[in-house]
């Protein structure tokens, strides 16, 4: 495209400028008029090929264009146009698009597009083998962009603000070729792109596909990862000509710190799992954020790129502030529905009740007199469930409807039914099962209720979408939908996962829940008592979610029995480096190596008489031989051997605590007089060192430097704790001797070497969360259900003197429901499946005691007035204790103590009766 050149005399050229320049000037005088109605010369519709006039930023003036495309966001639309009279193509709000007058139209377009005849480019020829071509996308196991990619992938290239949330945002595939086919345009120093991952673990998953894809070459990707160090980030090199950086949201705030100036090209920036990224290191994105919006807001910069691209499994607080403050018209896509309720502003409420009385909870949930419509639809799982939910609604005030498997042939007049206007004070309710919802493909409900609990997350989503159309946008906020989850004691094991996307919709959460919640995750860790302790509880002291960790987090006195000594000073050789603060190794005796001598022994034996294993088996024992030593070895994991002459097996060198993969016939048959030697192996772990930047795993080049340090090497360590075959120590120190001289020196402290890599940091409460941990063992260990004289206090008595350990055990105040008529008052205490119940009556109070989850629960309950103690019983219902209390003199008690308690609440509950409910506070209140 180049601008119309005639055949003409200069002044006719002159002539011809001047008219072009008078007519921008007439648009510019027009459009910029103060009291212009903008409505009436805006454009009634946009479509490609229309003429339009629009503001060009970077030309400051109002221009002629013709529509090539356009994108509808979710805040504002955009347009992509041709400037006719200046041969550019921009993308522009819609609100900067204007209707030209015919007077602006007189002039021809002053760019013309002219081809050279008989003139073709040549073409680069490259023979390319469709396997080759293929292989990399083969070994990623890559199918091809899935249904959030197709939304994704356009915006992306287009150079749009985009967030993505979906199942597979873990994936870089899920944003990358987009992203690079921009980047291949570019044609600049410093890096133009920051991909920002939560670890450094992805950070090198990231570059590891950059650099397997062979199709970045020019993009010179790089990674950056900055530690602690003194002038770490000063000296950090980045080569001159890398485009891409991948890196931490750590280790850019560093690096911007004492090096901003190297992006100052930044175009792009990629939130990878961006959930996790705001919520490890929400101070440093900020920063960032605040430095990319900087750069691309100068007046510099006007006409450069700018985009955010963010991808994420779970929509969040965070990324909702992040779209509001650093995007502009941004392009979101959300394919996991129970995420799009998140983004929609879906209002959760839980509500914990007996399988039972569910449908009275769920009656009293909802509305019969609202100030606006409302549309609610029950979700049940079953048919026989669908007509008790109806038959209990259809007497109520509002208009029901029901919908299920044998009524397949209502399902035209449900509908109709359902899709009529309705005004205010109106409540309809359809009652329906899962397989009708998806049939009935309902979008306009106003509130879900899952009557039935839904047996998986996708489940969860799809009723949720049955709001869909009522979904708040981030630019529409109105009226906030409502979901309904009723959690009943058969979906106790489900509390977790619903706790924790619960957490996300800042629902505020009943101290009921958090308590129930405690209790099956308490439930849950009992039954993974016979597996290992968690590896980053014993290594660090905490685990980042014990909710989804698959090992222990609880002390197994027989399993965590300690074997060697928990206290003292001991020589320590490690021989095997797992991670930066954990290794294994052998616990040397200064005075009585006996492993030496034992070595020698099997040395010596393997010099006269190797003899091949004759049959591998798992947990058989073997010996191997690497260089000129011998070692015992177990095997773990037997592969199917197939069609392989010789097949690989998984081992542990049990003297040395090392696992490793080795070919079956390298194994020697082991003696039973050696295999009875007990192995060697010890763990020997660290304290008070962890990773930097809230990483649960050490950088490897950490682990390489540590391993390089002390393998092999006999260090001096004080045993701090011990459980099972794993020893806590604190210091750790190598030690040399002078020359000459008796005297040792410290050489170097393991922990001091640790820190001066930068990559590690204190971790002062590590040996505390252990202890901790520990002392509740003992708690519950001390715990004695006798008597309730007793109930307060256990007591454990020395077998060996006269040493007498009290511990003092928590007493917790149930939760107590009750009403009343005028002959009696009923008390439900709100305790499941409580054991060891006791329940006393005295003329002006009731004592009522029981245990639930090893947890004691004690309500001593002072009465307002007094009462017939023959005629009082209490019984189980629905497997909760209720105690029916009959009044001494008739009459309405103005409440159900005489003294409220520090500990209690009181609250008005409507039952059908005047009454009241007391509730104690979360179970942390103690008598």
């Amino acid at each position: 495209l180049i601008q119309m050149m005639r055949n003409i005399c200069p002044d006719e050229q002159a002539e011809s400028f001047h008219q072009y320049e008078n007519l921008q000037a007439k648009m510019n005088l027009f459009y910029h008029e103060v009291n212009q109605d903008v409505q009436k010369i805006k454009p009634a519709t946009l479509e490609k090929g229309q003429l339009i006039v629009v503001f060009c930023p970077a030309l400051r003036s109002w221009c002629r264009a013709t529509v090539e495309s356009l994108f509808m966001g979710t805040v504002d639309s955009q347009v992509m146009c041709f400037l006719v009279d200046h041969g550019e193509r921009v993308v522009i709000s819609t609100d900067d698009v204007r209707a030209p007058l015919e007077k602006f139209l007189q002039l021809p377009f002053r760019v013309r597009k002219f081809e050279l005849a008989r003139i073709h480019p040549m073409r680069l020829k490259v023979s390319i083998s469709s396997e080759t071509a293929e292989l990399f996308l083969l070994r990623r196991k890559y199918s091809g962009p899935g249904l959030a990619e197709s939304f994704f992938w356009p915006p992306v290239a287009r150079g749009c603000d985009t967030v993505m949330v979906c199942h597979n945002a873990n994936d870089p595939l899920s944003y990358m070729p987009p992203l690079l086919a921009q980047l291949q345009l570019a044609s600049v120093f410093n890096p133009i792109a920051v991909i920002l991952c939560p670890g450094w673990e992805k950070v090198q998953i990231v570059l590891d596909l950059l650099e397997e894809s062979q199709t970045v070459v020019n993009l010179h990707p790089a990674a950056v990862l900055l530690g602690l160090g003194k002038d770490e980030a000063k000296n950090a090199k980045i080569q001159k000509n890398c485009q891409l950086l991948v890196t931490t949201p750590f280790s850019l705030a560093r690096l911007l710190g004492v090096h901003c100036f190297l992006f100052l090209r930044l175009c792009h920036l990629v939130l990878d799992e961006a959930s996790e990224l705001f919520s490890r290191a929400p101070d440093q994105m900020a920063v960032i954020l605040r430095h990319f919006q900087e750069v691309v807001s100068k007046k510099e910069r006007a006409v450069c790129p700018r985009q955010i691209i963010t991808v994420s499994n779970h929509w969040s607080r965070e990324l909702e502030g992040m779209v509001r403050e650093y995007m502009i018209s941004p392009c979101i896509i959300v394919t996991v529905p129970e995420e799009a309720a998140v983004y929609g502003s879906v209002h959760q409420m839980i509500l914990l009740c007996l399988d039972c009385n569910k449908t009275s909870v769920l009656l009293s949930s909802l509305d019969f007199s609202p100030s606006v419509p409302q549309k609610t639809l029950v979700i049940t799982n079953s048919a026989e469930e669908v007509e008790h939910v109806y038959k209990a609604v259809s007497n109520t005030a509002a208009f029901s409807l029901k919908a299920h498997e044998r009524l397949t042939h209502q399902f035209d007049f449900v509908i109709e039914q359902w899709k009529k206007d309705i005004g205010a004070g109106t409540q309809v309710i359809l009652v329906t099962t899962n397989d009708c919802m998806k049939a009935l493909g309902i979008r306009d409900a106003t509130c879900v209720v899952h009557y039935g609990f839904p047996s998986s997350p996708k489940l969860f989503g799809i009723r949720l979408f049955c709001m869909s159309e009522n979904f708040q946008n981030l630019s529409n906020k109105v009226a906030a939908m409502r979901s309904v989850l009723l959690l009943s004691e058969r979906n106790a094991r489900h509390v977790s996962g619903v706790l924790r996307y619960l957490k996300r919709t800042g629902t505020p959460l009943p101290p009921e829940l958090l308590q129930f919640a405690q209790g099956v995750q308490q439930a849950k860790e009992e039954q993974k008592i016979d597996r290992g302790l968690c590896s980053h509880l014993r290594s660090l002291g905490f685990c980042r979610d014990s909710m989804v960790c698959p090992d222990r987090h609880t002390v197994n006195k027989t399993l965590d029995f300690p074997l060697h000594p928990d206290s003292g000073t001991v020589l320590v050789l490690p021989l095997y480096i797992k991670h930066a603060n954990v290794y294994y190794g052998r616990i040397v005796n200064q005075k009585e190596d006996r492993y030496k001598d034992f070595a020698d022994e099997l040395n010596s034996h393997y010099a006269k008489e190797r003899l091949c294993a004759k049959e591998v088996v798992k947990g058989g024992f073997y010996a191997i031989q690497e260089d000129d030593a011998y070692h015992r070895v177990c095997v773990i994991k037997v592969p199917e051997k197939g069609d392989q002459l010789f097949n690989s097996v998984i081992v542990h060198y049990i003297d040395e605590g090392r696992k490793q993969e080795v070919k079956s016939h390298q194994l020697l048959q082991l003696p039973l007089e050696f295999q009875s030697f007990p192995g060697q192996a010890v763990e020997i772990i660290l304290c008070r060192i962890k990773p930097i930047d809230g990483e649960m795993d050490w950088n490897p080049r950490v682990t390489r430097a540590i391993s390089l340090k002390i393998k092999g090497k006999i260090h001096q360590a004080k045993v701090v704790m011990c459980l099972g075959n794993s020893v806590w120590v604190d210091p750790m120190i190598h030690m040399i001797r002078v020359p000459g001289l008796k005297t040792f020196i410290n050489e170097y402290n393991v922990h001091t070497e640790i820190l001066a890599t930068g990559m590690g940091t204190t971790n002062p409460q590590h040996l505390e969360l252990l202890k901790t941990l520990c002392q509740r063992e003992e708690a519950s260990a001390a715990v004695e259900f006798s008597d309730s004289s007793r109930l307060s206090s256990s007591f454990l008595g020395c077998s060996g003197g006269g040493v007498l350990l009290r511990t003092i055990l928590p007493v917790f105040h149930p939760q107590i429901k009750w009403f009343q008529s005028e002959e009696s008052v009923t008390l439900k205490v709100k305790l499941i499946n409580a054991v060891m119940q006791k329940c006393e009556f005295f003329t002006d109070r009731v004592l009522y005691s029981a245990y639930v989850n090893n947890q004691h629960y004690c309500a001593n309950l002072e009465l307002h007035s007094d009462i017939n103690t023959e005629q009082c019983l209490w019984e189980i219902k629905c497997n909760e204790p209720v105690i029916q209390l009959v009044k001494k003199e008739k009459g309405e008690w103005k409440s159900l103590l005489k003294y409220k308690a520090c500990f209690c609440n009181w609250f008005l509950a409507n039952t059908g009766e005047e009454g009241s409910y007391v509730t104690s506070e979360s179970g942390s209140e103690s008598d």
